[in-house]
């Protein structure tokens, strides 16, 4: 048959079920438009995915560039309006967006789905005077860009109306969460500040602070504002902690940063490596020295961390750290790459150049939902 368009459409929905990569998927939908018909009644059915590097704005402001690093270039251009001006932190493939003014939403960048979201000034303890100052060459503003420091999904909003929304917003490092139909967010009241990461494992959600103690909180529960102490005693690291899921275990991560004095006022940071523990999850958790990720790679940065099996996927090295750092820090090669937990090398994830203060580069989980 010479003409592609007119494959059978039962034929097309069996090739479109098979595909394992949501790069490959969105390349069948762009053969014709009957290919891309199919692709939009019969969503991507594929589980584990190779994160895309999103870039930082850049001369066109409604467009969101996208690197795949199978492909080990841009591979994606996608109008994105909804996003233009707005800092993104990911998390299961979708966008919390931030407006200078405050404004928030869901937003998934494949499909331009958009859940609104209760507004910054509905968080209790909101305060303008405590907002950062975002200084550029020709002047320096508050604006809301860094209110929110993560964004964690406990599920995707399209599999169910019964997922939450948990978010660490202000320099101070607080928990708060959202739940469909909210018109304000909720506190956790962990009576303590400083958190720096958060994961949902196992129906509740675990927030780490700097430094590495941890609380565990249920939204659904009885009492969801409360949460209770797992671990008391952590590595006492100090600096930012990431935690994440990986191969059947919870994870903590430090990265350890270098620096140099540009002049009086500014210092200039750069990630020179990685400490990881593994939590030995219990009534109270215990943290033991990890030097060796297996057969698996983690992403961390403005997105919920994700680790990946990078033995499924040839051009993910396994037991390394790929990081973009967040936006407090310069943008640009220092400040994302691959940390190899081996040999402790550093490796550039990518050759150009995407730096911001407000819109940094950050890892996408690809999703049609």
């Amino acid at each position: 048959m010479g003409n592609w368009a007119e494959l059978p459409e039962d034929l097309l929905v069996l090739t479109a079920k098979r595909i394992a990569l949501f790069e490959d998927f969105l390349s069948f939908s762009g053969v014709c438009r009957s290919w891309r018909s199919v692709a939009i009644n019969d969503h991507f059915r594929g589980s584990e995915q190779i994160p895309w590097l999103m870039l930082s704005e850049k001369d066109k402001p409604d467009e969101r560039q996208f690197v795949s690093l199978r492909k080990g270039g841009v591979i994606r251009k996608i109008n994105l309006p909804e996003a233009r001006g707005k800092r993104c932190l990911e998390s299961l493939g979708w966008f919390v967006t931030i407006s200078e003014d405050g404004d928030m939403s869901l937003l998934h960048p494949f499909t331009r789905a958009k859940i609104n979201l209760p507004h910054v000034t509905t968080f209790k303890y909101y305060d303008l005077d405590s907002l950062e100052y975002i200084c550029s060459k020709k002047d320096c503003m508050k604006n809301h860009h860094g209110f929110i420091q993560k964004a964690v999904l406990s599920s995707c909003p399209k599999e169910s109306n019964d997922y939450v929304l948990v978010v660490i917003y202000t320099g101070c490092g607080i928990l708060a969460f959202w739940r469909p139909g909210d018109k304000s967010w909720t506190d956790v009241e962990a009576g303590i500040t400083s958190f720096s990461d958060v994961i949902f494992h196992k129906g509740l959600f675990y927030g780490v602070i700097r430094g590495g103690m941890v609380f565990a909180f249920d939204p659904w529960g009885s009492n969801p504002t409360r949460p209770w102490l797992v671990l008391l005693r952590g590595p006492r690291m100090g600096g930012t902690a990431y935690i994440v899921k990986s191969a059947g275990v919870v994870l903590m991560i430090f990265p350890k940063y270098e620096s140099t004095v540009i002049d009086y006022e500014e210092v200039d940071y750069w990630v020179c490596g990685f400490k990881v523990f593994e939590c030995i999850l219990g009534e109270t958790w215990v943290c033991v020295d990890k030097t060796s990720l297996g057969d698996n790679a983690l992403f961390l940065g403005d997105n919920a961390s994700i680790s990946v099996d990078a033995s499924r996927f040839p051009v993910i090295k396994a037991n390394c750290i790929y990081f973009t750092d967040n936006f407090k820090r310069r943008g640009g090669s220092y400040c994302m790459g691959i940390y190899d937990m081996e040999d402790g090398s550093l490796m550039r994830c990518y050759e150009g150049e995407s730096s911001s203060l407000i819109f940094p580069p950050t890892w996408v989980n690809p999703s049609s939902f």
